[in-house]
């Protein structure tokens, strides 16, 4: 702590509790003598009855103003050299022309930091301004448009502009960091919100799709299927079916595992996305059965896509031993009821291409007779 820290008295006007006690923290931990008071009523008493080095007032005090208790400093000759700093929020330029008309020192602007307010009462204890030159004229300035008078002088009028303008560029310091502090945020944000989407996408394409396969799953099929089915009896549009069952599955996985197995299901599922439309729908109908959702197609289209597809999985170089389908075909008419009963007819048509020897296409048209509805019996053999 330096002589002049150590000696120094700063008088605190400020009539809040707590900017009081800031202030006065602030003022001790910088090493100097701090006298409070509450009003300028008091602060005029103090400057009566001892002395000080400087004044640190608030502006907005009830009763007498911090303009005015500058002003009433300034005037009196006993007390005109002690420096005077305000603290303003500089909310308009007219701050400015009071402070030059009650001659104060200095201005520092709300919030101000610890450091800032100490740099500035050393220097102005290290270098008061002074009263004004004997027989200074009056100085005209204009503000919002109307002529003031002002007397304060030289050093006073250039550090009050000054450490305005310095007040002005901390803040717009502040400003800049805050704005660069925002910017980060706002891009955290904006990578939490994309991880969040892709996440959403995830827990979407979780509840909608086949883990083994990534085709669409049951649930998901039977919805689109209701809409397709509806779209297609209002507009009168062809729409197919065709349901799809791996031969002798159950054997194979006994023979090679299940794991063999898995991969022939996605094997399969694959050759179904490359030989269908992407207007069409693959689904995995559940165990080692498939479903395909053919919008704007007739029977013959159907059943031309159903044999090549019949024909590329027999076709396919398959390590274990070969594999075929059985496929079932339905395309709708007026006679089917619902989406039910048009899954129901192709299910039975893939029965009925089991029954005849399985590696083969049936169309529900072709069979000769009807199978009961839904499910196929237990005891069949896949």
């Amino acid at each position: 702590m330096s002589e002049t820290a150590a000696s120094a008295k700063i008088l605190l006007v400020e009539d809040s509790p707590t900017e009081s006690l800031a202030l006065r923290n602030i003022v001790r931990f910088g090493g100097y003598e701090a006298i409070v008071t509450r009003n300028a009523e008091e602060a005029l008493k103090v400057l009566e009855g001892q002395g000080v080095d400087l004044v640190l007032s608030d502006i907005d005090m009830p009763g007498m103003n911090g303009y005015q208790l500058c002003a009433a400093i300034k005037a009196d000759a006993r007390w005109s050299a002690i420096p005077v700093i305000l603290l303003t929020t500089l909310s308009s330029p007219l701050n400015i022309l009071k402070g030059l008309e009650s001659r104060a020192d200095y201005y520092l602007t709300k919030p101000y930091t610890r450091d800032f307010l100490l740099r500035s009462v050393a220097e102005l204890l290290a270098h008061p301004p002074g009263p004004p030159e004997p027989g200074a004229a009056p100085l005209a300035v204009f503000v919002e448009g109307e002529a003031h008078q002002v007397t304060a002088g030289r050093r006073q009028m250039v550090n009050l502009l000054f450490s305005t303008y310095d007040c002005a560029a901390r803040q717009n310091k502040q400003l800049i960091a805050t704005q660069a502090e925002l910017h980060s945020r706002n891009q955290q944000l904006r990578e939490q919100q994309e991880q969040l989407r892709v996440a959403n996408e995830r827990l979407t394409e979780l509840a909608t799709t086949d883990g083994l396969t990534g085709l669409v799953n049951h649930r998901t099929f039977k919805d689109r299927l209701r809409e397709e089915f509806s779209r297609a009896g209002r507009y009168e549009i062809p729409l197919s079916l065709m349901m799809l069952d791996v031969d002798k599955f159950k054997q194979f996985n006994d023979a090679f595992g299940h794991p063999a197995g898995d991969d022939v299901l996605r094997r399969v599922a694959n050759i179904l996305q490359d030989t269908t439309r992407d207007t069409d729908l693959v689904g995995r109908y559940g165990g080692e059965e498939f479903i395909v959702l053919l919008p704007y197609t007739s029977r013959d289209a159907a059943l031309g896509l159903a044999e090549r597809i019949r024909a590329s999985v027999e076709g396919e170089e398959w390590e274990k031993r070969s594999i075929t389908m059985s496929i079932g075909v339905v395309t709708l008419t007026p006679q089917i009821a619902d989406s039910a009963i048009f899954v129901s007819e192709a299910d039975e048509a893939l029965y009925h291409s089991k029954l005849t020897g399985r590696n083969r296409v049936t169309h529900a048209d072709e069979m000769p007779r009807k199978v009961p509805s839904g499910v196929f019996p237990a005891e069949k053999e896949s």
